[in-house]
C-alpha cells in the first residue's frame, strides 16, 4: 500500500484537481453545517459557535476549495497533494484551534499558492471583462489571508466588516462563473430546438455587474447607502440576464433550469443585500444567508454534479437527482431565511443544516460513482483504440 501511495505521487502523469478538490469540498459541506449547530449548543468545535469563524470557513475553507477544483484543471499529482495538504490543515487547525501561528500559515500558504497557479494563467486574457478574474481573485486570496490574521488579534469588527464585503465579492464571481457556463449551455439546447439565443454572455449586463458590484464594495465605508443602492441595481441586472436567457424554452433540460435557480438567488440575495445596507443593516445576516445558502449552495450542488458528469462523458440533463437536490438546496435556503423571522429559530436552523448536509450527501454518491466509472471508460476507451489483428 505505502508504495502504491509513493508511486501515485511520484507519477509524472497529471490528474485533474476537479477529482479531489470536488470531493473534499463536498465532504467539508457535509460537516461543517451540523458542526455549526452542535457548537451553538456547546457540543460541537467551539471555534464554530462564533459566527465569524463559521462564516470564514464557508467563504475561504469549502468555496475556496470549489475555485481551486473548477479552475485548477490538470496539474501534477504531487503539486495537488500539496495544496491539498495545506487546504485540510487549514481546516483541522481552524476547527481544533490547535495553534494559532499553523492555522495562519496553513490558511496563507494555500491562498498563496492558488493565486501563484491562478493569476498569470487569467491575466493573459484581452478583454477586460475577462481579465477582471485574475484581480478578483487575487483579491479574494489577499481578503482570506488578511481575516485570517485580523481574527487573531480579536479586531471583532473589522473581522465582520470583511467578510460581508466578502461576500459580495463572491457573488460577483458566482455571476461571473455561473454565466459563463449557462450561456453557451441554453445557446447549444435553442440550437437543438432549431432556435438561435440572441442573449448569450450580454458583455453590457456583465460589465454593469462588474461595475456595480465593484463599486459597492469600494464605497460601503464611504456611503453605505450608495453601495445599498448599487447592490440593489446589480441583482436587477442579474434578473434582467437570467430573464433574457429564456429558461421557459429549456425545460427539457432540468440541469440549465436547477443553475438558473442558483443564479436566481443570486440576484435576489443582491436585491436583499442592498436592501438590508439602506435600512441600517436590518436583516444584514438574513441576506447574506440567501447568497451563502441559496446561492452558493445551489450553485455549487449542481457545478460539482455537472463537470463531474462531463468529465465521465455523462449527460447532466439525464441525473434526475439534480432536480431533487436542488430542492433540498432550495428548502435549506428558505428555512434559514425563515429561521430570522420565526420563535421557532433553532429549529429552523437545525432542520436547514440537515436538508444542506443531505444535499451534499447525495452530491457525494454521485461524484463517487463518476469516481468509479472513470477507469471502466479508460479501460473501454483502450480496448477500442486497441489494433486488430488479422490472420
Amino acid at each position: 500500500m505505502k508504495n502504491n501511495r509513493l508511486l501515485w505521487l511520484n507519477a509524472e502523469t497529471k490528474t485533474y484537481a476537479h477529482q479531489w478538490f470536488f470531493l473534499a469540498a463536498c465532504g467539508y459541506a457535509i460537516l461543517i453545517m451540523p458542526l455549526t449547530i452542535l457548537a451553538r449548543h456547546g457540543y460541537g468545535p467551539a471555534i464554530l459557535a462564533v459566527p465569524a469563524n463559521h462564516a470564514f470557513e464557508m467563504l475561504f475553507g469549502f468555496a475556496l476549495a470549489l475555485i481551486a477544483g473548477y479552475l485548477l484543471g490538470p496539474m501534477s499529482r504531487r503539486q495537488l497533494a500539496l495544496f491539498l495538504f495545506f487546504w485540510l490543515l487549514a481546516r483541522l487547525t481552524g476547527l481544533t484551534n490547535m495553534a494559532v501561528w499553523l492555522v495562519l500559515a496553513s490558511n496563507a500558504v494555500f491562498a498563496v499558492l492558488l493565486a501563484r497557479q491562478l493569476l498569470p494563467r487569467l491575466w493573459v486574457a484581452k478583454k477586460w471583462r475577462n481579465r477582471i478574474l485574475a484581480p478578483l481573485l487575487g483579491l479574494i486570496c489577499m481578503l482570506g489571508i488578511t481575516i485570517s490574521l485580523i481574527s487573531q488579534f480579536g479586531h471583532h469588527e473589522i473581522t465582520r466588516y470583511l467578510l460581508g464585503e466578502s461576500v459580495q465579492l463572491f457573488a460577483l464571481l458566482m455571476l461571473f462563473m455561473g454565466g459563463r457556463m449557462l450561456a453557451p449551455a441554453i445557446a447549444g439546447e435553442f440550437y437543438r430546438q432549431g432556435m438561435e439565443l440572441q442573449a448569450r454572455v450580454q458583455p453590457r449586463v456583465e460589465a454593469g455587474l462588474i461595475v456595480t458590484i465593484i463599486a459597492a464594495v469600494i464605497l460601503t465605508p464611504v456611503s453605505t447607502p450608495v453601495s445599498g443602492i448599487l447592490l440593489i441595481i446589480s441583482g436587477m441586472l442579474a434578473a434582467i440576464r437570467l430573464f433574457r436567457w429564456q429558461l421557459w424554452h429549456c425545460l427539457a433540460r432540468p440541469d440549465l433550469i436547477c443553475l438558473g435557480i442558483g443564479y436566481a438567488w443570486l440576484a435576489l440575495g443582491l436585491v436583499m443585500l442592498g436592501s438590508a445596507k439602506l435600512s441600517e443593516h436590518i436583516h444584514l445576516n438574513t441576506a447574506i444567508h440567501a447568497i451563502t445558502v441559496g446561492a452558493l449552495g445551489t450553485l455549487a450542488c449542481n457545478v460539482l454534479i455537472r463537470v463531474s458528469l462531463l468529465h465521465v462523458k455523462q449527460y447532466p440533463s439525464r441525473i434526475a437527482h439534480i432536480v431533487v437536490i436542488t430542492a433540498c438546496m432550495t428548502v435549506a435556503a428558505i428555512l434559514r431565511i425563515s429561521a430570522d423571522f420565526s420563535l421557532y429559530r433553532e429549529i429552523l436552523l437545525a432542520v436547514s443544516a440537515t436538508v444542506w448536509s443531505i444535499s451534499f450527501f447525495l452530491v457525494l454518491v454521485i461524484l463517487l460513482g463518476c469516481r468509479v466509472r472513470e477507469p471502466i471508460r479508460k479501460i473501454a476507451a483502450d480496448k477500442i483504440s486497441l489494433p486488430i489483428k488479422t490472420k
